[in-house]
C-alpha cells in the first residue's frame, strides 16, 4: 500500500490540502478555513481512515504564524514525514531574481509548476490572482525573472471598507458596470475594472520585451473572475498550481536544476 502523500499551500487567507493519487497526480484541492483547527482535524480523519502507512506531507507556505500552527497540529499526528518550503529559495526552479530567500515560495511554484506545463522554448507569464495578484516573467530558456505585486481584488475591496468611514464592502465580478450613480455600484466598477486595468498594464509592459510567441497561464481564486475580462475567453486558467508544484518538487523532484 502506497503511504498517503498530502501537498498543503498555506496562504494569506487560505489554506490548501490536496491528496495524490497512487499515480502521483494531485487530487482535488481542499480549501480550509484559516481560524478553524477542528475542521483540519476533521478532514485529517478522513483522509487518514485505514492508513496503515502514516502519511508523508509538503507544505508551502507564506503566512509565518498560520504554518506554526498548521506545525503544531502536525506534530500532535506524528505523520510519517513535513517537508516546508519557506522561501521561493527552497524551489527547484530555475531564476534570476533578487532576494529569493525571502521570497515567496508560493510565486516560485507557480512559476514550477507553470514551466512543466508550457516547455521551455517560449516566453511565458503566470497570473496568480490570489490575496494579491502576481505576474511572473519566465523567460525562454525557462528562467524565472521575477515579476510584478499588485492587490488583488479582494484586498482592494476590504482595504476600501476598512479605511473609510462609509464605504461599503463590495465582492464585484465581471457584471460590475464600467460606472455608477450611486456608492455601490460606484466602488464595483473601481474595484473590478480598476484591477483588470491593473492586470492589463502590467502584462502589457512585459510583453514589450518578452515578444509575440509569450504564453500566459491564470491560477488562484479570483482568475475565473479576472482571466477573461483581461485577455478574453481564450484564457487558459489552470486551477492548484501552486499545489502541482509542491508535488513536483516534493513528490517528483526535477534532476537537473
Amino acid at each position: 500500500m502506497t503511504m498517503l502523500r498530502i501537498v498543503a499551500d498555506i496562504g494569506n487567507s487560505r489554506l490548501k490540502w490536496a491528496r495524490l493519487g497512487p499515480s502521483g497526480t494531485l487530487g482535488p484541492s481542499t480549501a480550509l478555513p484559516l481560524d478553524d483547527e477542528a475542521r483540519w482535524a476533521d478532514v485529517w480523519d478522513e483522509w487518514h481512515k485505514g492508513e496503515t502507512e502514516g502519511s508523508s506531507w509538503a507544505v508551502s507556505t507564506v503566512n509565518p504564524p498560520l504554518a506554526r500552527r498548521l506545525e503544531e497540529f502536525l506534530s500532535e499526528r506524528s505523520p510519517r514525514r513535513v517537508q516546508w518550503f519557506l522561501t521561493a529559495a527552497e524551489v527547484p526552479v530555475p531564476k534570476d531574481v533578487e532576494g529569493a530567500d525571502t521570497g515567496g515560495s508560493d510565486r516560485a511554484f507557480a512559476v514550477l509548476a507553470a514551466s512543466r506545463l508550457l516547455g521551455t522554448g517560449k516566453p511565458a507569464l503566470v497570473v496568480s490572482c490570489g490575496t494579491a495578484i502576481t505576474v511572473e516573467r519566465i523567460n525562454a530558456e525557462g528562467v524565472w525573472q521575477g515579476g510584478a505585486i499588485a492587490m488583488g481584488l479582494g484586498l482592494c475591496a476590504r482595504a476600501l471598507h476598512k479605511f473609510t468611514a462609509q464605504l461599503p464592502l463590495v465582492a464585484p465580478d465581471a457584471t460590475a458596470p464600467s460606472w455608477g450613480r450611486g456608492t455601490v455600484p460606484s466602488l464595483e466598477a473601481g474595484v473590478f475594472w480598476g484591477t483588470v486595468g491593473a492586470v492589463r498594464e502590467l502584462i502589457d509592459r512585459q510583453k514589450n520585451d518578452l515578444g509575440a510567441d509569450l504564453q500566459i497561464v491564470w491560477t488562484g481564486g479570483d482568475a475565473d473572475r479576472l482571466a477573461s475580462s483581461v485577455e478574453g475567453p481564450s484564457a487558459r486558467i489552470v486551477q492548484d498550481l501552486v499545489l502541482q508544484g509542491v508535488v513536483q518538487a516534493a513528490f517528483d523532484p526535477p534532476h537537473d536544476l
